[in-house]
């Protein structure tokens, strides 16, 4: 009798023991979505977003209300992100908050998905501070209002997770990866670099080369079903758009883009080596850390060798897995305070703790530094730079002074939250779009690619402002646009300068004057306001 109540006894012990592991867990994965969540709503609640690739944002509206990617304006992308955001738009509306929100929302399930990834990678510890590092980094922070980079994260995360998950069958793992990955990349077809990579690793870690085979196979079928699609739609504006535009637009010629995420990584870089130093000394391979080192690595070679861009949002896709590596090497530094309050290893843990806060003082003030891009245009940690309030008085003045219909010349982002439409769309792009397309359609494309696939991005958009500075010229002299809103200063790239005695001249006064702008309409106005924001 007393050995059946002993074991009960046990049986109870191990049963209570597991009931409070399970509630501790339960405790610390409803703080961690708390943590998570927060950054995300400080960042819609701050009151200035930070403007960049802004037409994206015009796109999406445009689709909204029934115009067409390719035809009726450039879009060097699949239109798979387009169509869900238009539809969304189409629900709540065009302003900077409803966007943000699905954006937000999609680096919100990033940062979710990091703990598990990292936590079959490196354990709990290492999760929980992966996830607040993507969170609260400066490059999330910056990229907040729509990017489709943000989307394309939380797919590329969930499709390592898949790839890790040995224990489903080897078809269903292909066709769940397939299918991951035809989302990601009918949003971004760069979305294809980390696909390959977990194909070579199902083949080689799990010697699955069928299912590997079965998944590229699936893959490539949907995606060329799709492709047809768009092309019986849309014809062959999208096939040079999407795909061949983009060997004919140039290249960042700067000799620095092999070190530009220097300028964007901040805190990431110097955890990251810490992390990368961590799993060598420590032997941490296991084959969560090896896929996940191996998709920075593709990241990196695409974006920073093969293809290389000065596009912060570009690295978007890579940084959870940044982050995983940052999370083991954070942990290494919180162990070794944990263990010297505990007076264990104090020589040992002195040494590593003095040694990781140098490396990281080292980083954030020379190589890596904390002010870096993040903080242009008086902007703190990817906060922004443009007030929402600027943003919503020239909205509102540009409703004001234009109809529904009108086309007018203003910044996309303001276009965006007033519901007017670009004269032209994506002056960034259209003026090296019609150079590409006229060369492409006399010389082809090996002609083409001589001429322009090594020319220098920011010089081509220069020499090819013709095509759309002579297309504004003639709709404000003949009367085709009704306001006119020029690009300022504050925005990373201004473009669109239309002189003002030109406007004066034909017949356009200013009728409001803001802190970074001015609105210039054709139409009869009151005395001009002044912002009380200036």
């Amino acid at each position: 009798m007393r050995r059946v109540v002993s074991m009960t006894s046990r049986g109870s012990s191990r049963r209570v023991s597991a009931t409070a592991d399970d509630a501790g867990a339960a405790r610390i994965g409803a703080w961690l979505i708390v943590a998570l969540l927060i950054p995300r709503v400080v960042r819609m609640l701050y009151p200035e977003v930070w403007v960049e690739d802004d037409f994206y944002l015009e796109s999406a509206w445009f689709v909204s209300v029934g115009m067409r990617p390719y035809l009726d304006f450039i879009h060097p992308h699949m239109p798979l992100l387009e169509w869900i955001a238009g539809c969304y738009l189409k629900l709540f509306g065009a302003s900077h908050l409803s966007i943000e929100i699905l954006n937000e929302a999609a680096i919100f399930a990033a940062s979710i998905l990091t703990y598990p990834l990292a936590r079959r990678a490196a354990g709990r510890p290492a999760a929980i501070l992966a996830s607040i590092l993507y969170a609260y980094s400066s490059l999330v922070f910056r990229y907040h209002v729509y990017e489709r980079e943000s989307f394309i994260a939380p797919l590329i995360i969930l499709g390592a997770i898949v790839t890790l998950d040995d224990t489903t069958a080897a078809i269903g793992q292909a066709a769940i990866l397939a299918a991951i990955f035809f989302v990601a990349c009918a949003i971004k077809l760069t979305a294809v670099i980390p696909f390959a990579v977990m194909l070579v690793f199902i083949a080689v870690a799990y010697r699955r080369i069928a299912g590997a085979v079965a998944s590229g196979v699936i893959f490539a079928l949907a995606l060329a079903a799709f492709s047809a699609i768009l092309y019986r739609l849309y014809g062959n504006e999208f096939i040079f758009q999407t795909f061949v535009f983009h060997f004919l637009k140039g290249r960042d010629t700067a000799g620095s883009i092999a070190t530009y995420p220097r300028m964007i990584l901040d805190v990431l870089a110097p955890l990251f080596v810490l992390g990368c130093w961590r799993i060598f000394a420590d032997r941490i391979f296991s084959r969560g850390v090896i896929l996940v080192l191996a998709i920075v690595a593709a990241e990196y070679a695409f974006y920073g060798v093969l293809s290389p861009t000065a596009w912060g949002h570009n690295y978007l896709e890579a940084i959870p897995f940044i982050a995983i590596v940052a999370g083991i090497g954070a942990t290494a530094l919180v162990r070794a305070i944990e263990d010297l309050i505990a007076r264990e290893q104090a020589q040992h843990r002195w040494k590593l703790l003095a040694g990781g806060a140098a490396l990281i003082a080292i980083f954030l003030i020379w190589i890596t530094p904390i002010v870096n891009e993040n903080w242009l245009h008086g902007a703190v940690y990817g906060f922004g730079f443009v007030p929402r309030a600027e943003i919503s008085q020239l909205a509102d003045a540009l409703r004001a002074a234009s109809k529904p219909g009108d086309d007018v010349i203003a910044p996309s982002f303001v276009c965006f939250e007033a519901g007017r439409r670009e004269l032209i769309r994506y002056p960034e792009t259209y003026g090296v779009y019609r150079e590409a397309k006229a060369e492409y359609d006399r010389d082809g494309f090996f002609a083409a690619r001589r001429h322009l696939g090594a020319a220098d991005f920011f010089q081509l958009i220069y020499d090819t402002r013709h095509f759309w500075t002579e297309q504004m010229r003639d709709a404000i002299a003949n009367g085709k646009v009704p306001a006119v809103i020029s690009d300022s200063p504050v925005q990373l790239l201004p473009l669109v300068l239309v002189p003002e005695d030109f406007l004066s001249r034909n017949g356009f006064r200013v009728v409001l004057t803001t802190a970074h702008f001015k609105l210039w309409s054709r139409t009869p106005a009151p005395a001009a306001v002044t912002s009380s924001s200036e």
